[in-house]
């Protein structure tokens, strides 16, 4: 059974479908885990506050 699988050359239609779906899936796990862990470290940061007073704020010109 191993040889087949070492063998990519042998593999049925349905084997290269399996390996595609199963490919996709590894993929797409690695990546949402990625976007998850980028989350969570972009949330427990410090965030600053914004400034709420008239005179304070950006591009004011008083």
């Amino acid at each position: 059974m191993l040889d087949i699988w070492l063998n990519p050359g042998s593999w049925t239609h349905e084997q290269w479908l399996v390996f595609s779906i199963l490919g996709f899936i590894v993929v797409a796990v690695i990546f949402v885990a990625y976007r998850l862990f980028k989350i969570v470290r972009s949330v427990s940061g410090k965030r600053e506050l914004p400034v709420l007073r008239p005179g304070k704020r950006a591009g004011s010109k008083r």
